[in-house]
């Protein structure tokens, strides 16, 4: 993660961390340039932690069955819960809790300072959410009411017209403005692909009354004259043997084509990790943005479809654009997904695949489903379905012969 030090003129200093730990567990250590530090002696730090805990309807649970600590909710919300934990801006003693207790020990601290009024659900135009918040003590909690934003950097900070540093906030330059973006854009193509989200506030909301809180696409017009906060990296790894099983696929005739909400630099990057793109092609006319691929004509679409093998910052309806191209030509679509917003393309395509940790939506609207979230299984039911096809036609062969000779 990082947030701005210092900003003099058009030359910006980031603090970056580095955070140990994986998976959901609680445990790890913040450090900078490979010294540990408190996180409650930087200002940005505990405003940063602040939104993560705030801007989040997930939580971590510690589940005594299995002796691991689970995610409630959106993995990506939930890793931000872990992060706060991890963090630990206001120095809570964790040491004497249970693990039960101490799953979101330090988020309950902060969400007793702000009290959450509303929030101003995600959307795939604006890419971000936002929550409002009103102080629910004094002391360390923030001055008046706040809207807490995180989501896409890119659309984010577009809508940032401040950047903080320390408990000031100093105008966003276009400079600063493309150095942020530049880090971010490391962060998401380099070596581990970082999935990055950009937190913001807006410190002078509307008051409640003065929002249209039923009509969805005047959020935007709320999340405007933010303050850029700083950016959260997450690594989400590839399994190792997702590699092996596109290779089997694509020896099998089988295309696999990534559709995801992470942006373009980040998919092609993942893309050239797993071995769907090798490490010099050319992806000028193999990958494309949802909105890249609304701006084409429709003939444009289907050969963008036929070639392509990576779609980012897709919508709901991009996902069942795609299946219904690919059905004109005559193909076999199996969709995997686990979100509500999946659904209609996986009822759609062939076989619809759904996560085991899914949603309830997306397992009823899919006809499998896998109960280790395991690429590689795919591959599996693949290679057992032919095997008992070819076996059923071996047998319909040896049937006809010898029942025809049985006739003459």
């Amino acid at each position: 993660m990082f947030i701005i030090d210092k900003v003099d003129g058009d030359n910006v200093s980031l603090g970056q961390f580095d955070i140990s730990g994986s998976k959901y567990t609680p445990e790890g250590e913040v450090t900078k340039n490979g010294s540990s530090l408190k996180c409650g002696q930087h200002d940005g730090l505990v405003e940063l932690a602040t939104i993560c805990a705030l801007c989040n309807d997930s939580s971590l649970d510690y589940n005594e069955a299995k002796g691991i600590y689970e995610k409630v909710g959106e993995a990506t919300e939930t890793a931000l819960s872990c992060l706060v934990e991890k963090m630990n801006v206001f120095n809570t003693e964790v040491r004497g809790l249970s693990k039960v207790e101490r799953a979101n020990a330090c988020c309950s601290v902060i969400k007793q300072l702000m009290k959450k009024e509303f929030t101003l659900e995600f959307s795939r135009d604006r890419k971000s959410m936002s929550v409002y918040c009103s102080p629910a003590k004094s002391g360390k909690a923030p001055v008046g009411n706040k809207m807490f934003i995180k989501g896409a950097p890119e659309g984010v900070i577009d809508r940032c017209a401040y950047v903080r540093v320390g408990t000031t906030r100093v105008p966003l330059t276009g400079v600063v403005k493309d150095h942020l973006l530049s880090v971010i854009k490391e962060w998401g193509t380099g070596r581990d692909t970082l999935r990055c989200l950009a937190l913001a506030t807006c410190d002078t909301p509307l008051r409640r009354d003065e929002m249209n809180l039923e009509d969805a696409t005047k959020f935007i017009d709320y999340e405007t004259d933010l303050t850029f906060v700083g950016c959260v990296g997450m690594l989400d790894p590839p399994r190792k043997e997702v590699i092996g099983a596109i290779e089997l696929c694509r020896a099998a005739g089988i295309r696999v084509i990534m559709i995801t909400g992470d942006n373009k630099g980040t998919a092609v990057a993942i893309c050239r990790r797993i071995g769907i793109f090798s490490e010099d092609e050319d992806v000028t006319s193999k990958a494309f943005t949802g909105r890249e691929f609304d701006d084409l004509a429709p003939y444009d679409q289907k050969l963008a479809v036929k070639k392509a093998c990576c779609f980012a910052r897709v919508e709901p309806a991009h996902k069942s654009k795609i299946v219904e191209i690919l059905q004109s030509f005559d193909e076999i679509t199996a969709m995997t997904g686990d979100g509500v917003n999946d659904a209609p393309a996986l009822k759609k395509a062939e076989i619809g695949i759904a996560m085991g940790s899914g949603t309830a939506v997306a397992k009823s609207a899919s006809e499998m489903v896998l109960a280790d979230d395991n690429f590689s299984s795919i591959v599996s039911a693949v290679e057992e379905g032919r095997a008992i096809y070819n076996n059923m036609k071996q047998f319909i062969r040896y049937l006809i012969s010898s029942n025809v000779g049985e006739v003459v």
